[in-house]
């Protein structure tokens, strides 16, 4: 620019100096209102605090009771719109941009949903994700052809692509969320080669190896806590939902302390299993059984409905028995869920359902009594909108933990797909593949749920492998069996291009020789916040780039090696869990909830006082009652209390138990050597008195 045309512009330069003053000058009464504005801010967070550091300090305290070593740097909190930090011993005042960037870093855990696919092992997941893989080409609109059943039913819960958002899916959603294969043993297997749902269970949910038919109770005749306990002493709302019984063997896990699983014709368990259902303060107990569980015609107890729907609903319950109660229960905001979901085959055989008895374990005498089978109805067999689901079961509790009871403390919540055991065990492939295809669905919807909360952790692992599925140390043999005379598939193109076209007969073999429960390696899936997913593959021993394609290569149907890095023990799942999520540690919760105060076969061993068999009855030296199974409880003061977590539970093996016709008696099998009766820390406590060394 020439000097002439500079001098041109200084009048030009000088108002736009003066514009900028003034704008400067009428901007400065709100400059002082924003300083002002931050100073009321900075002393309004000043002000909480005291607040904060006493939140801290009690949750220091909260962790400590847990088993944990405390507060530790990067703990946050939101106060009344304020953010504080834990660091360095003190709580810091912090911008919400940092808080959020401190909870990306160190989420909060609020819930937990632990899903176990029942017998569910690496061979039927290979048959579901070789089907799901097959005829996701032909999705419309994200939905995938389903296995026919017949040549006009398909599955009830639809095969999608798109169940969480954001993503699309051609194969399992499970296979995505692969960590590891799990390794089944039993504490020892001198008896047993592969385990059995109940000591899986206890692995899975107690983190504890047992024995064989053990449930919540380990090899030395003790109980152990299971997640829920833990949970509910931590104050949260705890729920599990199956397509089997509360009482069969994992729900049982879960649930109760038996030294035998009290399922089936075990019935000298069912009384006690029974009476800790109801007692257990579970918020939603879901399952397919009029009574909660399931007794054999041809045997006798004197409580036989003692979990009916009567005595559910004086515990405070809203009973259910359909999945249109269901539905208005939940819709009308139920808080706690009791169902006494049963079958009438018969009838439904009757109106045109194509059911085959054999496949639900039913003898012709069974099937016209009031035995109620094993589970709801196989995916393959259920009409969607009419017959209860998984994922009907699922979205209700779900719905219930997370909307209608919304704890601010969370909710941990095990869902299983028990029938998947049911059909392997029998090489029902048809049904076991349904079946998983539709764990997989729910699955996939809680994953979503968890994705778009945040602070939610899906974990999900069989107990064990059933039916040996294409092993691939006899992948082209078929066995030979009386009830196993069905078409044989060796080919994975042929049998599911059979299951699509609903072709499959009844009892339909595959290659491998193993029926039942087998020994084998089980898969373990995992969905965290990235940071959270870190710790646990840490805290679990495994790599942290753990995929499917990491664990194994190869399928069961062409052959399968695993990569010995990627394979944990059953038991350390709910440990690494309870870490995860702070909650109460397991060995904790057991020393919280199991203090022995007399022992039959010895009963100069403690002080407490006296047992009466007649009543059920522990009376202690300062007067104070409690009662087998009870939650209530008498002080010294005579007066009535409540218990607010845990049972007095009498750990013993009962003699014997009677057939209908009174001929006959029969030994229980274990645990003779027991007979122990434990009482709450929080009663021991609450009555003044002192735990025993």
């Amino acid at each position: 620019m020439r000097f002439n045309d500079r001098k041109k512009a200084f009048p030009v330069i000088a108002m736009i100096c003066l514009l900028v003053l003034a704008m400067l000058a009428s901007c400065a009464p709100a400059v002082d209102e924003e300083k002002e504005a931050e100073e009321r801010r900075k002393a309004a967070a000043l002000a909480l605090l005291p607040a904060a550091e006493s939140y801290f300090s009690e949750y220091d305290q909260t962790l400590k009771s847990r088993g944990y070593e405390g507060v530790t740097d990067g703990e946050t909190l939101e106060l009344e719109g304020f953010y504080f930090i834990y660091r360095d011993g003190a709580a810091v005042n912090i911008s919400e941009e940092e808080y959020m960037q401190a909870l990306a870093e160190k989420p909060v855990i609020k819930n937990v949903i632990f899903l176990i696919p029942d017998g569910a092992g690496f061979g039927t997941y290979d048959y579901a994700n070789a089907y799901k893989q097959k005829f996701a080409a032909t999705a419309v609109d994200g939905i995938v052809e389903g296995i026919k059943d017949t040549e006009n039913s398909t599955m009830a819960t639809v095969i999608t692509t798109n169940a969480i958002e954001n993503e699309t899916v051609t194969s399992l959603y499970l296979d995505k969320y692969m960590i590891a294969h799990a390794n089944t043993a039993m504490t020892h297997m001198a008896d047993h080669s592969a385990t059995d749902s109940a000591a899986a269970g206890t692995a899975l949910l107690c983190g504890n190896k047992t024995d064989y038919t053990m449930t919540g109770v380990i090899a030395d005749f003790t109980p152990v806590a299971n997640l829920l306990e833990a949970a509910r002493l931590d104050g949260k709302s705890t729920g599990f939902v199956t397509t089997k019984t509360l009482v069969d063997a994992t729900p049982s896990t879960a649930t109760v302390h038996v030294l035998r699983r009290p399922d089936q014709d075990n019935c000298a368990y069912q009384p006690d299993a029974s009476r800790q259902l109801l007692n257990s303060l579970i918020d939603v107990e879901l399952c397919y059984g009029s009574d909660g569980g399931y007794v054999k015609a041809a045997l006798k107890y004197s409580d036989k409905l003692i979990c009916n729907d009567d005595r559910a609903a004086n515990h405070g319950y809203t009973v259910v028995e359909d999945l249109a109660s269901l539905n208005q229960a939940v819709e009308s905001g139920a808080k706690k869920l009791f169902s006494k979901f049963q079958i009438d085959y018969a009838k439904m055989i009757e109106a045109g359902r194509d059911l085959t008895k054999t496949n639900y374990n039913m003898t012709v005498d069974a099937w016209n009594t009031d035995y109620q089978g094993h589970h709801l109805l196989y995916d393959v067999d259920a009409e969607a909108g009419q017959d209860i689901t998984l994922m009907d079961l699922a979205k209700s509790a779900i719905k219930v933990l997370d909307e209608n009871i919304d704890n601010p403390n969370g909710f941990v919540l095990v869902i299983e797909g028990g029938a998947i055991d049911n059909a392997a065990e029998q090489r029902y492939v048809k049904e076991a593949v349904g079946d998983y295809l539709a764990f997989d669905e729910v699955f996939g919807y809680c994953v979503n749920y968890a994705k778009k909360r945040g602070d939610t952790i899906v974990v999900a692992c069989p107990d064990h492998d059933s039916g040996g599925f294409y092993d691939p140390a006899t992948q082209n043999t078929a066995p030979n069996r009386g009830n196993k005379l069905g078409k044989s598939f060796t080919d994975i193109n042929s049998l599911c291009q059979a299951l699509h076209d609903g072709v499959i007969t009844d009892n339909t073999v595959v290659g491998g020789a193993a029926v039942g429960h087998s020994p084998q390696d089980v898969p373990v899936w995992l969905y965290a916040p990235e940071t959270v997913r870190e710790m646990i593959l840490t805290k679990l021993g495994l790599p942290l780039d753990a995929s499917a394609e990491k664990v194994r290569t190869g399928k069961f149907y062409d052959g399968s090696e695993f990569n010995e890095a990627y394979q944990i023990n059953n038991s350390d799942i709910a440990h690494a869990i309870c870490e995860a999520a702070r909650i109460t540690k397991l060995d904790v919760a057991t020393s919280k909830l199991f203090v022995p105060v007399y022992d039959n076969n010895d009963q100069t061993k403690y002080s407490y006082g006296t047992y009466d068999e007649e009543t059920e009855t522990f009376t202690f030296t300062n007067g104070a009652k409690v009662t087998r199974n009870s939650r209530i409880y008498i002080g010294a003061d005579g007066a009535e209390h409540e218990i607010k977590c845990g049972l007095p539970i009498y750990l013993t093996n009962p003699v014997s138990y009677k057939f209908e016709d009174g001929s006959g008696r029969k030994n229980a099998k274990k645990g003779e050597a027991t007979a122990v009766f434990y009482v709450p820390l929080e009663v021991l406590d609450a009555i003044g008195v002192s735990p025993e060394k």
